[in-house]
């Protein structure tokens, strides 16, 4: 059974969100698929209690905390301790220091951290060594993401070698990205599918909110620019058939197809979104007029345009035609 933790809120303590936006990141990681959610002690007492739906994990210091803090699910610690629901947590920053878990194989649960340069070798090799040298310990993998690949490490892991991951949402603790770890699991194996993925644009405001940070609108799944298209055959192509460029319905993580209008948009992408503002389209002669000033004013400005300004440079272009 594939069970993911996502760690983000171990992450928070410089600069705790209130009780009401800690429990809310809660239940929207829930909602998403998360199955334990991971808390720091500071995050845990802002929270005055965990929340009723959810399965939870408690970062500590020392094993005997976990006297301190009952309740729990599991408990993660970096000091080698074999008590049940603890789940030890080893660094390795080498792939060559893989040998030191065979003297770990007592763990009865193990996270493994690190492994930045995994991608550099043959991570297959590495990732079947973790699992023969801990034939009797529950694995956990959590990669880092110095080389931009923790994710499809995390997703690899879960497919061939283990069943644990550990993630943070938008990558924030440099690991693999909760979203694209349950995203990409949806449409490979079908896990999860029922999972409510359309609150994820209010999870990511909540995310910048507590973080002060902005998520890139690019970011796989969670992007608000991902659905976007403006070269002209992408937009006609998604018009026709979405599966083209699209591998999800947008909607299903709340987002929805958009076209925009550019420098590298085409004749058809502005004709398509004269269409899509109910606007009537004229003869190609004046559609060509629309596109030579459109890309003039974008290269000149360096963004594309938005809906309201294309809309009045057309209507500037068909009023002189008139004229």
């Amino acid at each position: 059974m594939i069970r993911i933790i996502d760690n983000t809120l171990t992450g928070f303590d410089g600069r705790l969100p209130s009780k009401g936006e800690l429990h809310l990141f809660c239940k929207l990681l829930t909602i998403i698929g998360v199955d334990m959610i991971e808390l720091s002690i500071a995050a845990y007492e802002r929270m005055e209690e965990l929340p009723e739906e959810g399965n939870y994990v408690l970062h500590i210091n020392f094993a005997e905390e976990m006297d301190l803090y009952p309740g729990f699910l599991r408990y993660t610690c970096h000091y080698e301790n074999n008590q049940d629901k603890m789940i030890h947590e080893i660094q390795i920053n080498d792939v060559r220091e893989i040998v030191r878990l065979r003297t770990l194989n007592n763990c009865k649960e193990l996270r493994i951290t690190g492994l930045d340069d995994i991608m550099c070798g043959a991570y297959e090799k590495t990732m079947n060594e973790i699992k023969k040298s801990l034939p009797n310990s529950k694995i956990n993998f959590c990669p880092e993401n110095t080389y931009c690949c923790a994710s499809a490490l995390a997703v690899q892991w879960l497919l061939n070698y283990g069943s644990d991951v550990t993630t943070s949402f938008a990558g924030y603790k440099n690991n693999a990205a909760t979203e694209e770890v349950i995203m990409a699991l949806r449409l490979a194996v079908r896990h999860k599918p029922n999972r409510d993925l359309t609150v994820l644009p209010e999870l990511a405001q909540l995310f910048e909110k507590i973080t002060g940070t902005r998520i890139s609108n690019k970011k796989p799944v969670i992007g608000k620019n991902i659905f976007k298209v403006e070269a002209g055959i992408h937009a006609d192509g998604i018009r026709k058939n979405p599966a083209t460029y699209e591998a999800y319905e947008p909607g299903c993580v709340g987002g929805r197809s958009e076209i925009v209008i550019g420098k590298h948009s085409g004749m058809k992408a502005v004709k398509l979104k004269m269409e899509e503002l109910k606007l009537v389209v004229p003869e190609d002669a004046v559609v060509e007029k629309i596109l030579n000033l459109v890309k003039e004013v974008c290269t000149e400005n360096g963004t594309s345009l938005e809906d309201g300004e294309f809309e009045k440079l057309v209507l500037e272009v068909i009023a002189d035609e008139g004229k």
